[in-house]
C-alpha cells in the first residue's frame, strides 16, 4: 500500500506541474486553487507513505536511500506550504515539482527493483533518540537548503530575462528580485540552524557516524555560513549568492549518497 500511495503522490505532483506550465504558456497566473489542491493531495499521499513505512520499521522511516529521498521530498513540500506564501514565492511549486518528481521516481525505482518482498522490522524497546533527531532534522535542513537553491534559480532566471530584455510570461509570475534574495538568505539561515542541530545531535549518538559523513556535514555547514558572510560583508552580490545556493546543494546530495 505504501508503494501505491507513493505512485499516487508522484502522479499528483506531475499533474500539478503540467497544469502550472500549461497555465504559464497560456499566459494565465499559475497559482490557482486547483493547482494547490493537487499538490496538497500529493503531499497527503506522501505523508501516508511515510506513515506506513514508519509503522513497518517502528521508527522514523529513513532506513534506506529510497526512504531518505521520500522524506527529503516531504520536507521540501512541507516547507513550501509553510514558507512559500511568507516569502511571496507562489511560483516556487513549479520549480520544486521537477526535483520532487526526480526524487520520488528514484525511490519508486529502488522499491520495485528490490525483488524480494519487504519484511517488517522487529520492534525494539531501545531506540537511539539522538539518531532519530539527527537524521530527521538534517533531512529537513536539506529540504530548506534545496528550496534556497530553487529560489536562487528563480532569481537567476528573472535576472537573465531582465538583462536580455526578454520579459516572457514566466517573468510576470515571478516575485520581485528583492523578495527572491531575501528568500534565499532566510532559507539558508533556516537550513544552517537545523543542520547545526543535526551535527550536534550526531556527536551524542551511541554510534557516531563515519568520519566521511561527519566531515561532509561540517564542510556543508561551513560553506553555507561562508556564503552568508560573504554576502553580508558585500564581498559578493545577489547573483553570486544565488549561484552559490544552487551549487552548494551538491554537498547535501553527496552526504545522502554516502549514507
Amino acid at each position: 500500500m505504501d508503494k501505491f500511495f507513493l505512485v499516487v503522490s508522484t502522479l499528483c505532483f506531475f499533474g500539478g506541474f503540467v497544469y502550472a506550465v500549461n497555465g504559464l504558456r497560456a499566459g494565465r497566473h499559475h497559482d490557482s486553487r486547483a493547482n494547490l489542491l493537487v499538490m496538497a493531495f500529493g503531499f497527503l499521499f506522501l505523508s501516508a507513505t511515510l506513515y506506513l513505512r514508519g509503522q513497518m520499521h517502528h521508527r522514523c522511516p529513513i532506513t534506506s536511500l529510497q526512504e531518505v529521498l521520500i522524506f527529503l521530498s516531504w520536507s521540501m513540500v512541507l516547507l513550501y506550504f509553510i514558507l512559500g506564501k511568507s516569502f511571496r514565492l507562489s511560483l516556487l511549486g513549479v520549480f520544486i515539482a521537477p526535483l520532487v518528481l526526480v526524487f520520488q521516481l528514484f525511490a519508486l525505482a529502488g522499491f520495485f527493483l528490490e525483488g524480494a518482498p519487504e519484511t517488517t522490522s522487529e520492534h525494539t524497546d531501545k531506540m537511539d533518540g539522538w539518531l532519530e533527531l539527527h537524521a530527521s532534522v538534517s533531512l529537513v535542513s536539506f529540504g530548506s537548503l534545496a528550496l534556497a537553491g530553487v529560489a536562487g534559480l528563480m532569481f537567476l532566471v528573472q535576472d537573465r530575462q531582465l538583462k536580455r530584455r526578454q520579459l516572457k510570461a514566466l517573468f510576470y509570475n515571478l516575485p520581485p528580485i528583492r523578495y527572491l534574495t531575501i528568500a534565499v538568505i532566510r532559507l539558508i539561515v533556516i537550513g544552517v540552524i537545523l543542520l547545526t542541530v543535526g551535527i550536534i545531535s550526531a556527536f551524542l549518538m551511541e554510534n557516531v557516524p563515519a568520519p566521511l559523513h561527519q566531515g561532509l556535514s561540517m564542510l556543508a555547514w561551513l560553506a553555507y555560513i561562508a556564503l552568508l558572510v560573504l554576502y553580508a560583508t558585500k564581498r559578493i552580490g545577489a547573483t553570486k549568492l544565488s549561484q552559490g545556493a544552487m551549487g552548494l546543494f551538491l554537498l547535501p546530495v553527496l552526504i545522502l549518497l554516502v549514507l
